[in-house]
């Protein structure tokens, strides 16, 4: 009983320290339509309120919001888009540093992350290993330009979507987003 009991503590030691390193730790957001110290205060409050947001910085010149975000905490990525749009913006890019662990990409790699999937456009086969700033080329997290490039880089269709309707392998019902490095 106590070897079983030890095995499974073990287990869930492993469990949480393997966890605890992949994880996204701050973006780099352009906000498109900010004229005004007043329009940056708005973005700045709706980003702030999101509970897995830490500290947000704002280079007012440049538009670009750095965001901190709280270790342990979720990070949803749409949530993020939303705010912005609430506060009546836009995300003009998006580019996140995340943790990774020693993982092998390729081009049109899937990566599973808190029941999210990353797809990766337009890589080169490499490892990744400590923060990696990704950039999201989805609809709506790029210009429209950009956006339009990676669609024609990828045979998935997912990327017009954001959803998996078959085309990779994920369920069905599981947001993916497309990202590069």
């Amino acid at each position: 009983m106590k070897t079983k009991k030890s095995i499974f503590i073990l287990f869930i030691a492993m469990l949480i320290s393997s966890s605890s390193f992949a994880n996204f730790v701050s973006a780099k957001i352009k906000v498109t339509g900010i004229t005004c110290s007043m329009c940056s205060n708005s973005v700045n409050k709706a980003l702030s309120s999101l509970k897995f947001v830490d500290k947000v910085e704002v280079d007012l010149e440049k538009a670009i919001f750095t965001v901190t975000f709280k270790q342990n905490e979720d990070v949803v990525i749409d949530e993020i888009k939303s705010k912005i749009e609430g506060a009546g913006f836009s995300v003009g890019e998006l580019i996140a540093d995340f943790k990774f662990s020693n993982i092998s990409v390729t081009n049109d790699f899937h990566y599973q992350f808190q029941n999210n999937t990353y797809h990766f456009v337009n890589v080169k086969n490499q490892s990744l290993n400590d923060a990696v700033a990704i950039r999201f080329v989805d609809k709506g997290f790029t210009s429209q330009k950009e956006y339009k490039k990676y669609v024609s880089l990828t045979t998935s269709k997912c990327i017009k979507t954001g959803k998996a309707e078959n085309c990779c392998h994920s369920d069905d019902k599981q947001r993916i987003y497309h990202i590069t490095i």
